[in-house]
């Protein structure tokens, strides 16, 4: 089972999963890549974070990103999907800039 998260409460909720979250790109070769970074989740539900400049040049060709936290201690992971948006060029140290159109505490995996 899955709950929804709403933009304006996303800060607090992943408040609750730690300070870190792993940004999902997909590169030209269709494929998905994964990062792990410091993440700041604003009062309106929108995400910044400083990436590489793999992860940023995917972003800015294609926009559409995954966040991932990882489990809170009731076992619940945090996930949102948004638009990315890059502050200037691609660099080892880019800021982006992720505007939140759905998120979710999705459930355990079961064991």
């Amino acid at each position: 089972m899955s709950f929804a998260v709403e933009p304006p409460d996303l800060a607090s909720v992943a408040a609750e999963h730690g300070p870190t979250a792993f940004v999902l790109t997909v590169g030209d070769d269709g494929r998905t890549r994964i990062i792990h970074v410091k993440v700041e989740v604003d009062e309106q539900g929108v995400i910044k974070a400083v990436v590489g400049h793999g992860a940023a040049a995917n972003a800015v060709a294609r926009p559409d990103v995954v966040v991932l936290w990882s489990p809170a201690a009731d076992g619940f992971s945090l996930i949102a999907d948004g638009v990315a948006s890059v502050d200037g060029e691609p660099r080892p140290d880019t800021p982006i800039t992720i505007e939140v159109f759905s998120a979710v505490r999705h459930r355990p995996a079961p064991v």
